[in-house]
This record gives C-alpha cells, structure tokens and sequence, in this order.
C-alpha cells in the first residue's frame, strides 16, 4: 500500500530517503556533442533543461547525469541538479551541495544522482563551474529524469 508523503522543502540533511512507487513518467536526453565552460560561477550545462511533466500530487523524482568529463588546467569542477517547480527560481535538488564531478585532466565518464519530491509542474536542469583554472569539458552526456508516485 502507497504511504501518504508531504513535500519536502530544499534543504541540507544528513539522509535524505527517496522511495518511490509506481514509476509514472521517464525523459532521457542524449547529447554528443562536447562543451566546455571556465566559469567560475554557476552556469547551466548545454540540452540539460529537461520538463518533468505535469502531476496533480506529490511524486518523486530523480535525476541522473552521466558523461565523459575531463577538464585542462588541473584543479576540479562542479555540478548540480537544480529545479524549478511552478516557473518559480531554480533551487538546488538533495544532495543540495554542489559535487565534485570530476577531477585533474584525463577523460573519464562519472555519475551522479539527485532526488526530491515534488508537487507542482518542474523543470529540470543541471548547471556547472570549474574550478582552480582551466576549463570544465563534458562529452557524450546524459540526463535522465524519472518520476514515480
């Protein structure tokens, strides 16, 4: 049986628990093509602005981004899932801290995972920086938005 769920607000927790049920909606976007950034700020990653269909309740949703990164200056670079829900400002998805997506120069494909639930239409993107110098480059990328009830 379903357990009823309240919205969660965005915030930091030390556990955030992501339990679906029926999975209800599922948007994979490929994107061959390489871009780079050396902003230092945020700045939204190229064909990563994904809807999430609209719903009349809450639901859960993740989101997960996967890529060849790798970057030239050393140092590191950041990403982030962040949402919009009803039109309103983006605001970061748990875990809410930017991650490390990838680190130093060498080409290598890494993943990460972000969730919340959700009551409102959304609209998914991910957004990205480099750090210590140099610039960010993803390639071969994939994002991947799936809610459930």
């Amino acid at each position: 049986a379903q357990t009823e769920r309240t919205a969660r607000t965005a915030q930091n927790r030390a556990i955030a628990f992501c339990e679906g049920f029926a999975q209800e909606y599922v948007n994979t976007r490929t994107q061959n093509t390489a871009f780079s950034t050396s902003s230092a700020s945020f700045v939204e990653l190229p064909s990563t602005r994904i809807a999430g269909g609209a719903s009349g309740d809450i639901d859960l949703y993740t989101v997960t981004f996967s890529g060849q990164a790798s970057a030239t200056g050393g140092g590191y670079w950041e990403i982030q899932a962040q949402v919009s829900i009803n039109g309103g400002p983006f605001i970061n998805m748990n875990p809410n801290e930017p991650d490390t997506f990838h680190s130093g120069n060498p080409a290598q494909t890494h993943t990460m995972t972000w969730c919340r639930e959700i009551s409102g239409t959304p609209t998914f993107r991910i957004v990205w920086r480099k750090a210590l110098g140099g610039a960010a480059i993803i390639d071969d990328y994939t994002m991947r938005v799936e809610r459930s009830n």
